[in-house]
């Protein structure tokens, strides 16, 4: 009675060892991409093949094609890499990932108690490269630790007869057992942790030769739900890797016949089947729709634009999978950044015109407090290495600027937003003049916009110019505030004008430190 008990218990055990182990790995894998092999990378991914290549042997690495696919969306990102470049890299890593397939067939989990033992030492005693492939070695043996868990959940199983029954009735329906292993896959979210099942079943002797290639092409069409929400381009990709994967089994589907009369007159073990089967259906994919790459970027792209979109402070360019990626993931942020920037300046260019209505730009403000949020979240989660001093001080740069944003987005989405909106705009033109108001705000706005600019063109020259129109706004404020004089503190109804000065005067300011920034990173660099 206790047997299946244990028995389930293990095969859940197991397959939360196994998908840690896949999650492990490649966040060590990850983690261990520098400057120089961002570089080299972005060279390496120019060309169709070299770009194949490299999904390939990063999937294969990292033993998923979920890495790979998370660099090449990054890429895109920040403009080192065509959407139809990294089409190609998740053709590669669709091949790289059966990778973890062949590692499962070689029948070494026993090993895995010994594989943990050394990752600890490397990672308890090496320093640097030592301690990050002890990282990586931590992973898979993670991972093969799980299959020899899962190992023993199956046996007792296959030795109730209800559950042989069950595996040999299934293992004759090709299209159930198809359905089951996409059913699976679409729940797991990872084809790896269903091959391992399925690679368990093969050297156990229950899974039937005509079963592979039906799981084969259930586990083939993954259904990532993550790619189909989010980001734009990781929802693009998302789009575009179902249908690649889903017509390629269409295309399998004709010689089904004939590839089920060759896997079953084949004389190897059925675990070597497994393998043999799932390489062959990602590289016939892979092989067949390459050279349609760009028609796949139009049917996703027009796909993902009719089921999607974005809300306006929705972040398009950070990507939770690449913080271990600090090279990577501190371009994105600033990429992020910028568009927050380019929010911060065209509001600001609301709030400093009268004449204009704020109807229509109601979100902005919102969207900026939005996006600053998740900007600084991910600055937070960034892990940036002990030893990379060129990566610490980029981020140290990025993350000073940061905290600048945030102050402008609270100012801008707090209580400088409620006094523009109640009009304080119009209450300083009738107390001030308009042609006083105008230089105020001329000022103001060429400021924040030099600063903002300073930013994001990392021109220095931007930072000294903001300098110098700061100067030029400290003197006005000054003068305004002299004329308003004794009237300010006998007129309750001037206290949200002087409100209304003080936070743009603040605003002011804080853009000031984010042009600072700037000019500090090109000093350092000089």
């Amino acid at each position: 009675m206790l047997a299946p008990l244990f028995a389930a218990i293990n095969l859940f055990g197991g397959l939360a060892l196994f998908l840690y182990g896949v999650e492990e790995t490649t966040t060590a894998f990850g983690s261990s991409f520098g400057g120089k092999s961002k570089e080299l990378l972005i060279r390496f991914t120019r060309r169709k093949p070299m770009a194949f290549l490299f999904g390939m042997v990063l999937a294969a690495l990292a033993q998923g094609s979920s890495v790979a696919t998370s660099f090449a969306i990054g890429f895109v990102d920040v403009g080192m890499l065509s959407f139809a470049g990294s089409v190609v890299v998740m053709m590669g890593a669709s091949v790289g990932g059966t990778f973890v397939t062949l590692l499962l067939s070689l029948n070494i989990a026993s090993i895995s108690p010994l594989l943990f033992g050394i990752s600890y030492l490397m990672k308890r005693l090496g320093k640097k490269t030592v301690y990050r492939i002890g990282c990586v070695l931590q992973g898979i043996s993670l991972i093969l630790l799980g299959m020899f868990v899962l190992d023993l959940g199956v046996k007792p199983l296959l030795s109730a007869p209800w559950f042989a029954e069950i595996v040999t009735a299934a293992g004759r329906n090709g299209l159930l057992m198809g359905l089951v292993a996409f059913v699976a896959t679409a729940i797991l979210q990872n084809s790896s942790a269903v091959m391992a099942l399925v690679i368990t079943l093969a050297t156990s002797g229950a899974l039937p030769s005509t079963a592979i290639l039906p799981v084969v092409c259930g586990t083939h069409v993954t259904v990532l739900i993550a790619g189909f929400v989010g980001r734009k381009n990781a929802r693009k990709l998302g789009i575009c890797t179902f249908i690649y994967k889903f017509l390629g089994v269409l295309v399998i589907l004709p010689l089904f016949p004939w590839l089920q009369r060759v896997i079953s007159s084949s004389g190897g073990s059925l675990t070597a089947l497994v393998v043999q089967v799932q390489v062959g259906v990602a590289l016939f994919n892979a092989l067949v729709f390459s050279p349609f790459t760009e028609f796949l970027v139009h049917i996703s792209t027009v796909i993902a634009e009719r089921t999607g979109e974005e809300r306006l402070g929705a972040p398009i360019y950070l990507d939770d999978e690449l913080t271990d990626v600090p090279s990577l993931a501190i371009l994105l942020l600033s990429k992020e950044m910028i568009r927050l920037a380019n929010y911060i300046e065209m509001y600001c260019q609301v709030l400093f015109a009268p004449e204009k209505r704020l109807e229509g730009f109601e979100e902005l403000p919102f969207a900026i407090r939005e996006l600053s949020e998740a900007c600084q979240e991910y600055m937070f989660e960034i892990h940036i290495p002990s030893d990379d001093d060129a990566l610490r001080e980029n981020y140290s740069t990025v993350s000073y600027s940061m905290v600048s944003f945030r102050q402008m987005a609270k100012i801008l989405s707090g209580e400088l937003r409620l006094l523009a909106e109640a009009g304080v705009a119009a209450q300083f033109v009738r107390e001030l003049g308009e042609k006083t108001w105008r230089e105020l705000s001329r000022l103001a706005l060429t400021d924040i916009r030099l600063a903002l600019r300073a930013f994001a063109l990392a021109d220095a020259d931007f930072a000294s110019e903001a300098g110098r129109y700061e100067r030029e706004f400290e003197e006005l404020d000054r003068r305004i505030r002299l004329r308003l004089g004794v009237d300010a503190l006998n007129r309750r109804e001037l206290a949200p004008l002087l409100d209304f000065m003080s936070q743009i005067f603040l605003l002011v300011k804080t853009s000031l430190e984010v042009a600072r920034g700037e000019a500090r990173r090109d000093r350092e660099a000089g």
